[in-house]
């Protein structure tokens, strides 16, 4: 009896299925309603715009609610209330083709409200936007914007009224360029006028967030760089500074030298492609005996000269932080080789070093063998492009993958 009466509902119990699934998809919701957490959401999402608030809602439930949010909802709406990061990954991946989230701290919001503003600076134009639409889109941003890059501003803003509106600014790329300029060059589109200059200095004096300043190619000259060496001199925030691409000369050099003092916080120095020459490496080199911050220099590209490298070098010797030194195409000879023979078997801080592209000779080369043998911290050596013999430039990076092998054998330890 049990089997026939299962035998015999089965076709039943078939048939009403079916007759659920054939049903209109009103009546299905009717017969089976969504949940009411669900409606809630949809509520909420369709209404944010005018009714913007996530306020009372379970934790659980609010990337329900962000997954439906719009992606033109208005940055006053959105920048206070929606902190949920894959939100504004579909916003930011939705605007830009390439999105580079390491270089906006790894937050998808941070990077979103940093693109949009460079966006916005880089296509300032103060005849056809007004001062108001510019200060609007500052205090909806400053929360959020750490990091600039700009490849031009041609609006030539005050930057001490900039850097007030935006006080979590620590990281300043500027440029002031032309990225499509077609046919319609002038002189002036480039490089900062002396306007600029002075109120970026303005600025510096004041920051207190600020840590890396960087302005390649814009044209700046010694006048410019001493002027904005006033503006650091009492800044303890600046860590960080790039002028590489100028045209920066011996005084402007004398003017940086100052700021590598026995209180410098500076850690990072980029001149690369300027017109420094035998002067400038005087400056620094005197700076270095006293310096205990600086651990990067760079001066590739410049007209040290022979009397200049060594001038520089020499001050090396007294120097216990710096790390990384680039003196790539600076005409150094026989020399600077002298100074590295005398400064690299005691030196226990440098690690990488680049003289590339120099006029150092076979003999020069066999004295920086010489150096290189008892000491244990370099760690990289570049000497590609100059006069030495292969098998003696071969030798000398032997020398210098000992130590790197060394270094990391006592890593792993």
């Amino acid at each position: 009896a049990p089997t026939h009466e299962f035998t015999m509902s089965t076709p039943h119990a078939f048939k009403s299925t079916k007759s659920r699934l054939s049903m209109p998809t009103p009546l299905l919701e009717a017969y089976n309603p969504r949940p009411l957490a669900l409606l809630c959401i949809d509520v909420i999402a369709n209404n944010f715009a005018t009714r913007p608030t996530l306020r009372g809602i379970p934790t659980r439930f609010v990337p329900k609610v962000t997954a439906l949010l719009p992606l033109d909802l208005p940055l006053e709406v959105a920048g206070p209330l929606v902190e949920d990061e894959v939100y504004w990954k579909r916003r930011a991946t939705g605007r830009w083709a390439n999105c580079q989230l390491s270089e906006h701290g790894s937050s998808w919001k941070r990077l979103f409200f940093e693109r949009n503003l460079q966006d916005f600076l880089e296509g300032f134009d103060v005849g056809r936007q007004s001062n108001e639409e510019l200060a609007r889109l500052l205090g909806l941003s400053k929360d959020f914007v750490f990091s600039l890059r700009l490849r031009q501003l041609l609006s030539h803003i005050d930057l001490a009224a900039f850097f007030q509106n935006v006080p979590t600014l620590s990281n300043l790329q500027l440029s002031y360029g032309v990225l499509q300029i077609g046919m319609d060059y002038e002189r002036s589109f480039f490089g900062m006028t002396p306007q600029d200059v002075t109120s970026l200095a303005k600025a510096l004096r004041v920051t207190e967030t600020l840590t890396s300043l960087s302005l390649p190619a814009n044209q700046l000259d010694d006048n410019a760089v001493r002027t904005l060496a006033a503006g650091l001199a009492t800044n303890s925030t600046v860590t960080c500074v790039d002028l590489s691409h100028n045209r920066v000369a011996d005084r402007g050099v004398k003017a940086l030298a100052k700021l590598l003092g026995a209180s410098s916080v500076i850690v990072a120095l980029d001149l690369s492609d300027n017109h420094v020459h035998a002067d400038g490496g005087k400056y620094l080199g005197r700076a270095l005996r006293v310096n205990s911050s600086l651990q990067s220099l760079d001066l590739r590209l410049n007209r040290l000269g022979d009397e200049g490298g060594r001038l520089l070098l020499d001050g090396c010797r007294s120097n216990a932080s710096l790390a990384r030194l680039n003196m790539s195409c600076n005409a150094l000879e026989a020399e600077a080789a002298q100074a590295l023979l005398a400064l690299l078997p005691h030196n226990a801080t440098l690690t990488e070093l680049d003289i590339s592209a120099n006029a150092l000779d076979e003999a020069a080369a066999r004295l920086i063998r010489a150096a290189l043998e008892p000491n244990t911290a370099l760690r990289k050596i570049d000497l590609r492009l100059n006069r030495a013999e292969p098998d003696t430039v071969a030798a000398i990076e032997e020398l210098a993958k000992r130590n790197d092998l060394a270094h990391l054998r006592a890593l792993r330890r």
